[in-house]
């Protein structure tokens, strides 16, 4: 039978932004409020510039599972408490690689003044980048230029040292799957990034045909070859499912692995 009663979990956007403010709120002593537009929160305090809070990724994990609000909202609130702490100097041994896709770029550049400038990134392929980032105890923070040169580490030796810290921050990884179509894990945060790592070979994932792979999220990397049809198909289904409904998302393209590295699959 049909409710015309508003389930208490069927948040708008709106409401959703309201209830991450007075969550932050009770975190942030003195943060007051300057607008809320959508998912986009505007914050001040004291005599601070203004911090916005895109929770385009905390309102997708809220939908998939609206039960969960309250981890939902005490997880990105405690990520977004860190903004308001005094700056410190980044730390080398935290440097990760965080893969995005052009759409990132995008769209960050028109939320962020002179995005593409300000902040620390290279090509990876046609569609792919690798932002550098620190991984802090509640975050993940984009660091900028300003900050980056201060390191005095090369865009090279930025790279190398990302990828090694990489190997300490990840949790185990593990290969799931059978008959050709594969998932790996590797705590939650950076499995995109693992097309970094030198791992890539017919050995670790027997497939048929060269090595293809989707990266649709953060935490989601696919494998499968490019000779296996029924696999290929249930490839594309699901980096099309998690580009509509999920968060964090990385990329809707395939990726071939070809001399050293993943470029795009044609």
């Amino acid at each position: 039978m049909l409710s015309f009663f508003k389930s208490k979990y069927n948040l708008t956007e709106s409401e959703f932004a309201e209830k991450f403010f007075a969550e932050l709120r009770k975190k942030v002593n003195g943060l007051e409020l300057v607008s809320i537009n959508g998912l986009e929160v505007t914050t001040k305090l004291k005599d601070s510039d203004n911090y916005r809070h895109f929770l385009d990724n905390s309102y997708a994990e809220y939908k998939n599972n609206p039960k969960d609000l309250k981890n939902v909202l005490e997880k990105y609130t405690v990520a977004s408490k860190d903004l308001f702490l005094p700056e410190e100097p980044i730390q080398p041994n935290r440097i990760v690689p965080v893969i995005k896709d052009k759409r990132y770029l995008i769209e960050s550049s028109k939320i962020i003044e002179d995005f593409e400038n300000t902040h620390v990134y290279e090509k990876y392929n046609s569609e792919l980048y690798i932002f550098y980032a620190e991984d802090k105890e509640n975050s993940i923070s984009y660091f900028t230029k300003e900050k980056y040169a201060k390191l005095n580490l090369d865009l090279e030796s930025i790279k190398e040292t990302a990828v090694e810290n990489l190997n300490s921050v990840v949790s185990k990884m593990e290969r799931h799957g059978e008959n050709g179509y594969f998932m790996l894990t590797a705590g939650g945060d950076y499995e995109a990034s693992l097309i970094l790592f030198d791992i890539w070979n017919k050995e670790n994932f027997p497939v048929n045909g060269n090595l293809i792979i989707g990266i649709p999220a953060r935490d989601v990397i696919l494998v499968t070859g490019t000779n296996d049809k029924e696999n290929i198909e249930r490839l594309k289904k699901t980096i099309n499912e998690i580009n509509e409904t999920g968060d964090h998302i990385v990329s809707d393209k395939i990726f071939e692995f070809k001399n050293g590295q993943f470029e795009l699959w044609e």
